[in-house]
């Protein structure tokens, strides 16, 4: 039996023809051809330890060895192996689209919520995941080209529909026709939003430096993108932080109109509060002050005591009697009557030298007085 019919010969090609069945069968017949040869001086060299498992310690794995065929002779890459490949790029480039798009929606309601809140501090968590989104897609698109992106089905649905003869595509046309208007009035509200963010707001600085840099990058970035698209990744989320941020404006401003009243919330506010204290219970206010006790003379001047007091209706005044904790030495709630004037609260502490209220107090107490705390003239008395 012969090298060239020698069964582990066979066994061998077998499988390399396998490997590059994707090839016309003339190139296979003659590659098969090119490496019979070698293969067969192989064979002759093994000797008796000739077998596939030997030919593949010497060659590698037959489909290993028809690959590096494929590549020496410039053939076209196994269509498994062009899959594979490609997968990974694919995934990837839908990956940077869809935070391309998490980017866009993030800026939208950054600029929304901005517009609503100046100060910014609701909306820098958002401009924050927004930059880094968008530092992702747009350090992908410099390294990798727009290619794979444009390679994408989704993608290039959206170029067909972008150069269909209707008139979607005529609003796309006088679009690109008002680009270099459109990021002048971009960054001019970007500015406009940085100032008014500032004003009056010293937590609103950060969002005035990041708002005027942003107002640059529009004005800079804005035009390249006509011309490259890796740009893309920029100008889109930006146009839609503008977007959010005069849909944000105009809401706030129909929100608003019509209110011919300036003080109303202000009187909503101090009726809302009348006579009821921050825990829910009944308050009695003088102006916006609390008032927690009353103080009753005669005509002479004289304090009275065990004063009752009642509404024009006849009904109690009820209100919270305080008193201190003997244990913790705080002001605590002890009942509700109409009885005045109660006790006069007094709360402080001693330091380690026994001051009251000094540098570093570390024993509180909270005393009961039943003197009345001042003395008046009573206008006409005698």
């Amino acid at each position: 039996m012969t090298a060239h019919t020698h069964p582990v010969v066979r066994a061998y090609l077998a499988r390399v023809r396998t490997a590059l069945s994707d090839l016309p069968s003339a190139e296979i017949d003659e590659i098969v051809e090119d490496v019979r040869p070698h293969l067969a001086e192989l064979v002759d060299s093994l000797g008796d330890r000739a077998s596939v498992a030997a030919m593949t310690e010497e060659l590698g794995e037959p489909e290993s060895y028809a690959a590096e065929v494929r590549a020496a002779g410039e053939y076209p890459p196994a269509p498994n192996e062009s899959a594979r490949a490609e997968k990974p790029r694919t995934a990837l480039a839908r990956a940077v689209l869809a935070g391309l798009l998490a980017a866009t929606i993030c800026a939208a309601a950054t600029g929304m919520v901005l517009a609503v809140d100046l100060t910014g501090d609701d909306a820098l968590p958002l401009l924050a995941l927004t930059i880094v989104l968008v530092g992702g897609a747009a350090g992908y698109l410099v390294v990798r080209g727009t290619q794979d992106l444009r390679a994408l089905p989704e993608a290039r649905k959206l170029a067909e529909l972008r150069g269909a003869k209707n008139a979607a595509s005529r609003g796309v046309r006088l679009l690109q026709m008002l680009n270099p208007v459109w990021w002048v009035v971009s960054a001019a509200l970007l500015g406009l939003l940085a100032v008014a963010s500032a004003v009056g707001q010293s937590s609103g600085i950060l969002a005035l430096v990041i708002l005027l840099a942003l107002a640059g990058v529009a004005l800079w970035a804005g035009p390249k993108a006509a011309r490259d698209l890796r740009w893309v990744a920029v100008v889109v989320p930006l146009s839609a932080l503008v977007v959010g941020s005069g849909l944000g404006t105009a809401g706030y401003v129909l929100q608003n109109v019509g209110d011919d009243d300036p003080y109303a919330d202000e009187l909503h506010y101090a009726y809302a509060t009348q006579n009821v204290a921050d825990d829910g219970s009944p308050a009695l206010y003088y102006g916006s002050r609390q008032v927690e006790n009353l103080y009753v003379f005669d005509s002479e001047g004289k304090p009275l005591t065990d004063v009752y007091v009642y509404g024009e209706d006849g009904s109690p005044v009820l209100m919270p009697r305080y008193g201190c904790d003997p244990h913790a030495q705080t002001k605590i709630q002890t009942g509700k009557d109409n009885k005045f004037p109660r006790p006069h609260i007094e709360q402080g502490g001693y330091d380690e030298f026994g001051t009251v209220n000094g540098y570093n107090v570390s024993r509180p107490f909270c005393h009961e007085i039943d003197e009345v705390p001042f003395t008046v003239a009573v206008p006409g008395g005698e």
